[in-house]
This record gives C-alpha cells, sequence and structure tokens, in this order.
C-alpha cells in the first residue's frame, strides 16, 4: 500500500494532466455531432473488411470494438480514441521520463496536451489517432531489442511495426529510420542476425490482411495513395509554406515553435539519447515537407514529428540557463492550456456568433436536422412506383448522411464521378430511382445540368442557423427517374481536410 502510494505521489502531476484533459474531451465530446472522417471511419466499423480503399483497416477494427458491443453515438464513437488518446500520454511521459524528472516530464505532457491538433485527435478517431501510440511502442521496442538481442525483441518489433501498418501507409517511413538509425549505431550485427527474419515475417503477417485486400481490388489503396500524397503537379513554394502555417495554427503557434527548437537544439548539441526520436520525427518531417512542394499537406500527416518534438523542445526550453527562454517555454505552454481548454468550452456550447457561412463548426453542426428534414421530404412525396432515395454529389456529405440517415432506414447514394472507398460499398447505381438530391451552400451542384432525369423539382430549403448566423444553407431537389450523368463534368475539386 505504502509503496502504490508513493508511486501516485511521485507520478500526481502526470495523473491530474491525464485525467484533466481525458475529463474535458468526455465532456466536449457529448455536444457535437460527427464530422466528416469520424463518420467515414465509423462507417468502415459497419462495412467490416480486411481494408479499405483510403486507409488501411485498424481505425475501423478499434471502431468496431464499441459498435458492436455498445452500440453507436456520438459519444461512444469518441469514447476509443479519448482512450487511446490517455494511453499515448501516458507512453509521451514515459518517453520524456528517460531524460528528465518527472516533473518535467509531466509538464512535456502537459505541453502535448494543450495542443489543438492532438485535442482533436483525443476526441475524434483517425488513422493518426491510432499511429501515435504505435510510434512510441516502436521507440521502445528498439531500445529493447538494443539491451536484449533475443527472439522475443525481435518478435516484438515485427508486432508493433505491423500494427503501424495496419494504421496508416506512411508508417513505413518508420523503417529506413530505424535502418539508418542503427546504421549510425553501429548496430549492424542486428540487421545481420538472422532473428531479423523473425521481425519482418511478423510485420507481414500482421499486414497481410491490407495486401490480401488490395491484391483483390488491382492494388487501387496503393495507387490512390501515390497520388493523393505526391500527385501534385510542379514544384511549389507557395505549398510548403501553405502546410507549414496550417502546422503553424493546428498545433498551436507557440508549440509549433517550441517542437523545432528542440529538433534543432537536438541535432546542434549531438545528442547521443535524441539519434533515434531525430530519425522517428525526422525522415516523415522531411518527407512530407517535399511532398508539401507538390501538393499541400494536411496539418496531422506531420503528427509523428510534433508527437516526439513538442515535449523534447519543452524540456530543453524549460532548462535553458536563460531566465527569459524559461519564461518564454512557460507563457508558450500555458498560453496553449488555456487557448485550448477555452476551445473546448467553446466547441461544448458555441458561445461566438460567426459571420454567415464563416463558421468552424459547419461541418459538426447541424448535419442531423438537415437529413432529418430530408427523410420527412421523402415521407411525405407522392408515390411514383420508382423506389425513392437520399442522394448527395460529394463524398464527404456521404459518410455523415449515411449514418444520420440510418434510423430512418432510407437509402443514400453518392452520385459523383470520383473513384472512391463509396465506389466500393455501393453496390449497384441507383437508375431508375427517384432521388431527393441534398446540396449544401459549399457543394452545390446543378442538379438539372449535370444528372439525366425526367424531371427536376426544387423541394425547399433549410438554413442551418447557430447564434443568428447561417452555418450552411440546405437546399433539396429531387431528380425523378434518375439516369446517371448528363454531360462530363469533373465537378468541384474537394479534398479531405483532416485526415486523407
Amino acid at each position: 500500500m505504502n509503496a502504490a502510494t508513493g508511486v501516485l505521489r511521485e507520478h500526481r502531476a502526470v495523473i491530474l494532466v491525464i485525467l484533466l484533459f481525458t475529463a474535458a474531451r468526455l465532456a466536449t465530446a457529448l455536444f457535437f455531432e460527427l464530422s466528416v472522417d469520424e463518420a467515414h471511419y465509423l462507417l468502415y466499423a459497419k462495412h467490416l473488411d480486411l481494408s479499405y480503399f483510403d486507409h488501411p483497416p485498424l481505425v475501423g477494427w478499434v471502431h468496431a470494438l464499441v459498435y458492436y458491443t455498445l452500440g453507436s453515438s456520438e459519444l461512444l464513437a469518441r469514447i476509443p480514441a479519448i482512450i487511446i488518446s490517455a494511453f499515448t500520454s501516458i507512453l509521451c511521459y514515459r518517453f520524456v521520463l528517460q531524460n528528465a524528472s518527472p516533473e518535467e516530464a509531466a509538464y512535456a505532457t502537459l505541453a502535448l496536451n494543450s495542443s489543438f491538433m492532438f485535442g482533436a485527435l483525443g476526441i475524434g478517431l483517425l488513422p493518426e489517432t491510432v499511429l501515435l501510440p504505435i510510434l512510441l511502442l516502436i521507440l521502445f521496442s528498439v531500445q529493447h531489442l538494443e539491451k536484449n538481442g533475443n527472439s522475443c525483441a525481435y518478435l516484438q518489433l515485427g508486432i508493433v511495426l505491423g500494427l503501424a501498418g495496419l494504421s496508416k501507409y506512411t508508417a513505413i517511413l518508420f523503417v529506413p529510420a530505424i535502418v539508418i538509425y542503427l546504421l549510425l549505431q553501429r548496430r549492424t550485427g542486428i540487421l545481420r542476425n538472422p532473428r531479423l527474419t523473425i521481425t519482418l515475417g511478423v510485420a507481414l503477417a500482421v499486414i497481410s490482411p491490407v495486401i490480401i485486400w488490395n491484391m483483390r481490388n488491382d492494388f487501387i489503396s496503393f495507387k490512390y495513395q501515390g497520388e493523393h500524397v505526391a500527385g501534385g503537379q510542379g514544384m511549389r513554394l507557395s505549398s510548403l509554406f501553405q502546410s507549414l502555417g496550417a502546422q503553424f495554427l493546428a498545433y498551436s503557434p507557440p508549440l509549433f515553435c517550441i517542437a523545432f527548437y528542440g529538433f534543432i537544439q537536438s541535432i546542434r548539441n549531438g545528442y547521443e539519447r535524441m539519434k533515434l526520436p531525430l530519425l522517428l520525427g525526422g525522415v516523415p518531417l522531411v518527407f512530407f515537407l517535399y511532398a508539401s512542394l507538390y501538393k499541400r499537406a494536411l496539418p496531422h500527416w506531420n503528427a509523428a514529428f510534433f508527437l516526439l518534438f513538442i515535449p523534447i523542445g519543452t524540456v530543453l526550453l524549460h532548462r535553458s540557463e536563460s531566465a527569459a527562454a524559461r519564461r518564454m517555454c512557460a507563457f508558450a505552454v500555458w498560453f496553449s492550456v488555456i487557448l485550448s481548454l477555452v476551445a473546448y468550452v467553446e466547441l461544448a456550447f458555441k458561445c461566438i456568433r460567426f459571420p454567415d457561412y464563416k463558421s468552424p463548426f459547419r461541418d459538426i453542426y447541424g448535419v442531423s436536422a438537415s437529413v432529418q428534414k430530408a427523410n420527412e421530404i421523402l415521407a411525405r412525396d407522392i408515390p411514383s412506383g420508382r423506389h425513392k432515395a437520399l442522394a448527395v454529389t460529394n463524398w464527404s456529405q456521404a459518410s455523415r448522411v449515411l449514418y444520420y440517415s440510418a434510423p430512418f432506414g432510407s437509402e443514400v447514394f453518392l452520385a459523383d464521378k470520383r473513384r472512391d472507398q463509396f465506389y466500393l460499398w455501393q453496390l449497384h447505381e441507383p437508375l431508375g430511382y427517384d432521388l431527393l438530391f441534398i446540396n449544401t451552400h459549399f457543394y452545390k451542384r446543378d442538379i438539372r445540368k449535370e444528372y439525366q432525369c425526367s424531371a427536376v423539382e426544387e423541394a425547399g430549403t433549410y438554413d442551418v442557423e447557430l447564434r443568428g448566423g447561417k452555418v450552411d444553407t440546405i437546399s433539396y431537389a429531387w431528380c425523378r427517374n434518375y439516369q446517371g450523368f448528363r454531360v462530363q463534368t469533373p465537378g468541384p475539386q474537394t479534398h479531405r481536410q483532416v485526415s486523407r
């Protein structure tokens, strides 16, 4: 009992940090609808498979653990992310504790949790949410392998590398990082050891569902990822600056600077103990910086770098001999903590009135009401002898409309030429259907010009309002006896803004 009390006393600071942010996320999770990506990955659980078009399957499998045991709601969909985020914080604390005191490690964990992006990943379950704790387990596994090169150590590394591959395709970047690290450390004996076949064999076995699925589907997932990450046309510095600017805001401006401070200081001072974090965070950083010269990188793509170097930078700056630097560190962390907590409050209570169509809540507010109205229109329609269904024109609508239409039992179709996961889930075209199209202010298609219909009938509009400001405007239109696309139009180019 005394030993347990001593442990709690020694680590009480980080326990309080984790409990604070876990409670904030649990409380906030009750007050807003599913985002585009949350709904999309929850659909993975409803359509369990070996893998999926845009990502490996682990995010959907994790969702399925809750979906098939407790059911589905906004809160239940977020429970896995909240639990995994707390686990990631524990691993982060353990990582920093290797070279810092419990107080410094707790402070670094506080800094990480106050980052806006990690707050988002701690509520909505995305592939990165699952990947980040696995990255820390990879780091610990490599360290364990260096100290104890038995078969179990090789097995452990194979398992965690395989799990990383089941989380996100870009996890492959951790492999060259590990190889370079072992070469720099002159640990080539590990690379030549016959037991390395255990690591490779186990990792391949773990990711075999992804390989099998792609073999069955013409490797469309691999092709998509190649085009998506580096499919831009021509090198543009503006794209790089836009990517960095998005990360600057997404991770909290002061913490963004602290992360790069930690990265640069670790390189300059040649910290031996930092070589592995430098490579595990640095290789993805360099890759995505290069890729962003061709196509704007989304902020969470570099989450591995910030996971490692926000804590490292916080500790290094906190230890600085300069009192001004220490004050700067304290300001950066507590400024981010306060902003983060304010963001949670605003997310829950939505106190601010934003100008029309400028609300940051447009993807998480009003969708269920607009879908309910669509189903009411569907139910009131005079029978025509044809099947009736809802239709949307963009994948980002489809995920949420499918989720929020489930209680009504109505069919939902995505009428778009873009080939994606819905192409695989949508087993037939709704030819001959009467489709009620749901158009939004942001993704509006001209139904009469772009689709073949016997008749097009306007069915009303609905303003999604919040604090007196328009969040979105939904318009409904019937396409009677739908017969497909009328003309070869590419449609608006919309890209996933959170996870793809």
